[in-house]
């Protein structure tokens, strides 16, 4: 494993874990992590991982148990559900922003983007369109401005890339959900809040009653159950 630098090293740490995390080849979900065996791995001292860990943690994408270590999270479908959950309330907000402060070039970029994932989509490069996907809403929350909304919404669209990452997730409705961002990026053409907003809420509340169907009724009742399906 190649060694982190001596500058920022809080930083340069946060940046690999998080991508060792999120990439699933060394940690499967509910691992316990050595902090100790990372550390003479990459031969940099416990304080800037830990520092790190702490921000994986607010994240969700780690759990600190006292006493017992560090794990990485096991998205079960009842967490599924609530972070979708979240995830609508704070798109919806992010719509209404970006409809009242998009630029024409932006309105560009994001089509060139949906352009994109359906090219992905023909190809059946389907880890190649959740990318693409993601980015979109991404670049959505960028045209805000926000930093808070950016914060908040950078560690659900974290969360989403491990719950990915851990489940073998079957792909479901994804033109439909191609379809979805065409619509909203018409109300942004339309510098439209309201229904701007309106659209992005109804994108991801779908994709969450998608979760509930994909499911057996107890699996959302029991913390164990595993779910199978995530979309963007």
């Amino acid at each position: 494993m190649k060694k982190l630098r001596r500058s920022s090293l809080s930083e340069d740490a946060y940046t690999f874990v998080r991508a060792l995390f999120l990439k699933g080849d060394r940690y499967s979900p509910g691992d316990k992590i050595s902090v100790e065996e990372l550390s003479r791995e990459l031969g940099v001292s416990r304080t800037p991982l830990w520092g790190a860990i702490y921000r994986l943690e607010a994240e969700g994408i780690v759990e600190i148990v006292p006493r017992l270590g560090v794990y990485l999270v096991d998205y079960d479908p009842r967490k599924v559900i609530e972070i979708y959950v979240a995830r609508e309330a704070l798109e919806g907000v992010a719509a209404r922003l970006a409809a009242e402060r998009i630029t024409e070039r932006q309105i560009a970029a994001l089509q060139a983007n949906i352009d994109l994932q359906r090219a992905h989509l023909e190809q059946g490069e389907i880890d190649k369109y959740y990318a693409a996907a993601l980015d979109f809403h991404e670049e959505i929350v960028a045209i805000t401005g926000s930093k808070t909304i950016g914060r908040l919404l950078g560690s659900i669209f974290a969360q989403i890339k491990a719950m990915r990452v851990q489940r073998n997730y079957a792909p479901m409705r994804l033109p439909q959900s191609c379809d979805d961002h065409e619509r909203l990026l018409e109300e942004f053409r339309r510098r439209n809040p309201e229904t701007a907003e309106y659209e992005a809420r109804r994108h991801i509340r779908d994709l969450a009653d998608e979760i509930r169907r994909s499911l057996p009724e107890r699996a959302i009742s029991s913390p164990r159950a595993r779910s199978r399906a995530v979309v963007s």
